[in-house]
């Protein structure tokens, strides 16, 4: 758990930093993964392993093509799956989008701009209603003063997931 905990602490001091989370961090997380998993459960475990680690990808990658959410936190999400499991990243999952939604709708207040990017999307959900494809989602032309660093959400997410869990 603290390996976990400290991976995903560095993965969010280097979100916030520059907008990147290292492949090394998630590759270090990955591999501490596998062997866990093999030695938890023999040959079955890479198997298991790779399942667990492939289910982030598969469910977010449409948020990651409309640039909703970033490759670093689905690696984020596939690290957990491969060190814990299916059932620690179904919690931690969850538990993230809540606190993201918390964290967001915090910063939308502090900005005052609540009503505005409702507004907006409003007008991405028709667009894509009408024209039947997805495109990117519009960013804010005042800088990045919508965008959260998710990597925060999935590190208070884990931590509660855990403590939940035990």
């Amino acid at each position: 758990m603290l390996f976990s905990l400290m991976l995903l602490s560095i993965g969010a001091v280097l979100d916030i930093q520059s907008f990147r989370i290292s492949n090394r961090l998630i590759v270090s997380g990955l591999v501490f993964g596998l062997f866990f998993q093999i030695l938890e459960s023999g040959v079955k475990g890479a198997g298991v392993f790779l399942l667990n680690v492939s289910i982030p990808v598969i469910l977010f990658y449409l948020l990651f093509l409309i640039h909703a959410l970033g490759a670093g936190d689905i690696k984020l999400f596939s690290m957990i799956g491969g060190i814990w499991g299916f059932q620690m990243l179904c919690k931690t999952i969850a538990v993230s989008f809540l606190v993201g939604a918390v964290l967001s709708l915090c910063k939308l207040l502090y900005h005052r701009n609540l009503i505005s990017r409702l507004l907006v999307f409003k007008g991405y959900v028709r667009q894509v209603l009408n024209t039947g494809r997805l495109s990117e989602y519009p960013q804010e032309v005042q800088g990045k003063q919508h965008v959260i660093h998710f990597s925060i959400a999935i590190l208070i997410g884990y931590a509660i997931a855990m403590e939940v869990s035990y």
